[in-house]
């Protein structure tokens, strides 16, 4: 991350993870995320993330160009598929809302809904996502996180080694236009364009994922998006991943983030998966900024 002609700055020395659960989650108290300037070396910053799964900052005061900072400390930001949930004077952010301004929603509304982790669908699916609470409702809309580590790993040998051989196909067409769970989930009115079909096609990803840092394997579902897992029917698929998805959403390997106003939270959907939950739209407005930081393609 350093800048030509510059060395890599020590990481700060007063950042410190305190964990918030024993599956997952940690909370770094009195830490300022505007620090991590360009300059800074992004290794030790990441590894922390990858080794909490989810890292919370608390009363973050963060403008948009400093959260697309933030961002870019973090990697290469991938631009969201709907471009009509984009900020307009910083296109790197993706806007979740449930606020109208002049008779037009100011952001997604009801993006985020089922357990899934982001961009699955992609080639090289979300490394990093990134959320900027900038106004959130004091009861409702958490965000619920599952290990997926510990669920491959709470799997007995047999289980992995049938997993291991197996590839699943992901497909945002299918997700945004035909399945119904995700449709009713995500409130869907309109179906893809042509050009936003092109730039997402179907792909195909190992069903247990190898960690690129840790070298952790995890249960790789993505979500709604799953049309295929090679060599099985149509039934089969339906049956395998519904019992997966059962298995790694128990409470044992969940976490929970109760949103408060300005807090950021990071996570690795590598090793992840999450869903929000609904809260009382028509009594608080919530506002949320959201960044994708691109990944490798899983192996």
């Amino acid at each position: 991350m350093a800048l030509a002609g510059q060395v890599a700055r020590q990481f700060p020395s007063d950042f410190k993870v305190h964990p918030l659960s024993d599956v997952l989650g940690g909370e770094v108290v009195g830490f300022d995320l505007r620090s991590l300037v360009a300059e800074t070396d992004n290794t030790a910053f990441l590894h922390a993330v990858c080794k909490s799964g989810v890292l919370v900052f608390r009363d973050q005061k963060l403008t948009a160009a400093d959260f697309v900072a933030l961002s870019r400390f973090c990697g290469e930001i991938e631009f969201h598929v709907l471009d009509q949930y984009r900020m307009e004077d910083h296109p790197e952010i993706y806007v979740l809302s449930n606020v109208i301004e002049n008779g037009k929603p100011i952001g997604d509304p009801k993006n985020g809904f089922g357990w899934h982790s982001d961009l699955s669908y992609m080639q090289r699916p979300t490394a990093y996502t990134i959320l900027y609470g900038v106004q959130t409702p004091p009861v409702g809309a958490e965000t619920l996180f599952c290990s997926t580590f510990k669920a491959y790993e709470s799997l007995d040998d047999s289980q992995k080694a049938r997993l291991e051989k197996l590839s699943v196909v992901h497909s945002y067409t299918y997700m945004r236009n035909r399945n119904k769970r995700y449709i009713e989930n995500n409130a869907v009115s309109t179906p893809l364009t042509r050009e936003q079909a092109a730039r997402t096609p179907d792909v195909i990803h190992p069903l247990i994922r190898t960690h690129p840092i840790t070298g952790r394997r995890s249960l790789y579902l993505g979500g709604d998006d799953i049309t295929e897992i090679q060599g099985l029917s149509e039934a089969e698929t339906r049956s395998l991943v519904e019992e997966l998805f059962e298995f790694a959403i128990q409470e044992r390997f969940r976490f929970v983030q109760e949103w408060q106003p300005r807090d950021v939270v990071i996570w690795d959907n590598r090793g992840t998966m999450h869903t929000a939950t609904e809260y009382d739209r028509e009594k608080y407005r919530r506002l949320i900024w959201r960044t994708s930081i691109r990944g490798e393609v899983p192996f």
